[in-house]
């Protein structure tokens, strides 16, 4: 499956951006004499070297000592080089690596040989059991990593003793705890914060801020025009149409993808599109709002392409239409349902998005991960929960007894030691401990795990240490389990 959404989003991918590659090879040859891409030799899966591609941001003048980091302003990043370095638009051309096999959309960067030899033995061997990708969450941590640098007295010493062990935390986290949902979620993660901000998300959000243009994408997106459904039903036909070509692409490769279809395959495709639509009608598909979409939408989709396909199958076979490749009547419907549930996902987010914008919900959410799942985290969600802003999402405790379990609402996701897991953050501003009943080590072992999550910490005093003076008879107020900052009175970051 990992496989097969590699292949699906690079296609479609490369076809979607191919103008803006036409177009940045240009200014790239204007800017500074030397070739279109970067060719660099990397080390992939197994520890296979590959050379990836990149736009080049350089001149091709040979640097005075051979430096496999960029540091700061390095003299010999080109003007247009900059802003593809700003903008992380250099990285596109590893769709191409992508496509080839030698890389995958999300997993642990391709490192250099010379670092790669520096790993320890057994993080070398789980790092390189996995295709390296285009994105993971140290990627994203690190997304100034040239600024940083900029600031040590010895940058390659600074790479290799603080920055690469920390990657190599992250990733060993991410391949102990991959899946699907989890690189869905890094490629929003990625577009969020790292694509987006780079392209001037900033100033585009203050600008339709004043305009009110979030208030106005917000009705649009939600408000359910006439000719709504048509649209999205012709959307839906075409990404079923790219779908059935990009199958044939996928299984004949570039050169043969032409010539080795029938002459017929057009029309046979244009059944297939209608085929789809009439199952995604008969399933409730073309009822459902994206702004909405969710997982039983998408067993409507999985079981509406599951049947359009078995159909279009059986009616080609008995057609003797043996011209029709029988890979990309197996494939097809896998790679249609991936298409449109991506568009559906897209949707939703930039209506939620848009939706936070207009409403002010934006600035004011913050989302909570509880470490404890006691007396005083019950009461923690109580006061807490959807309030203010505050949204808890899940609860963390090392009682097996409670995990699968809810306790108000909020559901008990594992043991403390998934903080580690990366994917448990994504979306998450603070991480809260409740843990006021529990033994002293493991309070300090759960601030410990929590501290290396890089979000802010926050804690739930212990009645003793809001406890008044011996000497007063003031008593303790009901506000005793309210949150407490870092550093401030009784709490253990302090």
């Amino acid at each position: 499956m990992k496989r097969v959404l590699d292949i699906v989003a690079a296609a479609l991918g490369l076809l979607l951006l191919l103008p803006l590659f036409l177009l940045l090879g240009v200014l790239i040859k204007l800017d500074s004499p030397g070739p279109v891409f970067f060719r660099q030799e990397r080390v992939g899966l197994h520890g296979r070297r590959f050379r990836l591609f990149k736009f080049r941001t350089m001149t091709v003048e040979p640097p005075a000592r051979d430096l496999q980091i960029t540091v700061g302003a390095d003299p010999r990043i080109t003007r247009v080089g900059a802003v593809l370095r700003r903008t992380k638009l250099d990285e596109l051309p590893q769709l191409l690596d992508v496509l080839r096999g030698t890389m995958s959309l999300v997993g642990p960067r391709p490192e250099v040989p010379q670092w790669v030899e520096r790993y320890p033995p057994q993080r070398r061997a789980q790092i390189l059991s996995v295709r390296p990708g285009i994105t993971d969450l140290a990627s994203i941590r690190f997304r100034n990593e040239s600024d940083i640098l900029a600031q040590a007295d010895d940058p390659e010493r600074a790479y290799l003793e603080v920055i690469l062990p920390e990657k190599l935390r992250v990733a060993g986290n991410y391949i102990d705890h991959a899946s699907l949902k989890s690189d869905l979620q890094l490629l929003g993660l990625t577009l969020r914060t790292v694509v987006a901000p780079a392209l001037g998300r900033r100033h585009m959000e203050r600008w339709m801020e004043k305009t009110g243009s979030w208030a106005a994408l917000d009705r649009w997106m939600a408000y359910p025009h006439r000719h709504r459904q048509s649209w999205a039903m012709l959307f839906d036909g075409l990404l079923v149409l790219l779908c059935w070509h990009l199958t044939y692409l996928f299984r004949l490769g570039i050169e043969r993808w032409q010539p080795g279809r029938p002459w017929y395959d057009d029309l046979v495709s244009l059944a297939v599109v209608a085929v789809y639509l009439l199952a995604m009608q008969a399933f409730g598909v073309r009822r459902a709002l994206w702004r909405y979409f969710a997982f039983d939408d998408f067993r409507r989709l999985v079981g509406a392409c599951g049947l359009a396909g078995l159909i279009s199958a059986s009616g080609v076979m008995l057609a003797g239409l043996v011209g029709v490749s029988r890979a990309v009547l197996v494939l097809h419907p896998l790679f249609t349902v991936i298409a449109l549930a991506m568009a559906r996902m897209l949707y939703r987010v930039i209506w939620e998005n848009a939706h936070a914008q207009a409403t002010g919900e934006a600035s004011a959410r913050r989302c909570v991960i509880v470490l404890g799942a006691g007396v005083v985290a019950r009461r923690l969600i109580a006061g807490l929960h959807m309030r203010q802003g505050w949204h808890v999402l899940m609860l963390l405790d090392d009682d097996p007894a409670l995990h699968g379990l809810r306790i108000a609402g909020v559901p008990v996701e594992g043991p403390l030691a998934r903080l580690r897991d990366p994917m448990l953050l994504v979306g998450a501003t603070h991480v809260v401990l409740a843990l006021a009943d529990r033994d002293p080590a493991q309070q300090e072992r759960a601030l410990a795990l929590a501290r290396e999550t890089g979000l802010e910490v926050l804690a739930v005093p212990q009645a003793d240490d809001l406890a008044p003076p011996a000497t007063t008879s003031v008593s303790t107020p009901p506000e005793a389990d309210a949150i407490v900052p870092p550093g401030g009175a009784g709490s253990p970051t302090g």
